[in-house]
């Protein structure tokens, strides 16, 4: 079967309003997206989506009476990218499970939704290339700042604050947590990390380290110089870095 030139996609929202606004956005942001239909209620959604066969879903969680997890039941096997759309923050975790691709809380940001529609685009490219699906939603924050790590053996649900430093080890991560024995490792470059979490306290230091700056117990001078972290870790700063972590040691 020929791949499809453009990237398809649904919408499944019990609030015309919303379905509105998004199109809108999608129509202004992202053209390169073929919309296919809208629904909004569960059973129409599901006919749907087995109609169209869409790349992505652009789902709310509480439809009506119904969620957008009954949507996803029902559907299987057909296994599209799921973009949560939603007013509620507590869903996140179950989302996870899902495989969601992404979550965004409304009012949807646009920069976000250029995000997630961009993952879903090089997901797209990744399945018809052959390639498995990128493990689900690096940089999806949860409530009181705990993040989902999708790893070996599933997703490990992390708080910030006990992340002590990542360090980069080629394509993969080794996340550091207080308090266990094994880093994380996660199939995701540092550059990925470092732009997620350089605005909740973190500060890339080296090429290699992404360090929480509540973890820094000492700073040793030199050219660069080098920090020692809570759990006893030496590492390197380069000279590059160096005037980053001096800015945030201020702000300690």
């Amino acid at each position: 079967m020929a791949m499809r030139d453009r990237t398809t996609a649904v919408i499944i929202d019990d609030e015309a309003i919303c379905i509105a606004s998004l199109q809108a956005m999608l129509k202004r942001r992202h053209p390169v997206l073929e919309l296919l239909g809208t629904a909004q209620d569960v059973p129409t959604g599901i006919d749907l989506v087995r109609t169209t066969k869409p790349d992505v879903i652009f789902l709310d969680i509480e439809i009506g009476d119904r969620t957008g997890f009954d949507l996803l039941k029902a559907i299987a096997p057909h296994d599209p990218h799921v973009i949560f759309t939603t007013a509620h923050e507590g869903y996140a975790v179950k989302a996870i499970r899902f495989n969601a691709l992404d979550y965004l809380l409304k009012p949807i940001d646009p920069f976000d939704l250029d995000d997630a529609v961009h993952k879903a685009v090089r997901e797209r490219e990744q399945d018809a290339g052959g390639n498995d699906r990128m493990a689900p939603l690096l940089g999806t924050l949860l409530g009181d700042r705990q993040i989902a790590l999708p790893d070996a053996h599933g997703l490990s649900v992390v708080h910030l604050d006990d992340i002590l430093y990542c360090n980069s080890d080629n394509n993969y991560t080794e996340v550091h947590v207080r308090g266990d024995k094994k880093a994380l490792v996660v199939s995701r470059p540092l550059s990925e990390f470092d732009a997620f979490l350089s605005g909740q306290g973190f500060v890339r230091i080296h090429q290699s380290h992404l360090i929480n700056r509540k973890h820094i117990r000492r700073y040793v001078k030199g050219e660069g110089g080098e920090v020692i972290m809570s759990n006893g870790a030496n590492l390197p700063v380069s000279r590059r870095q160096k005037a980053d972590l001096m800015e945030a040691l201020e702000r300690l």
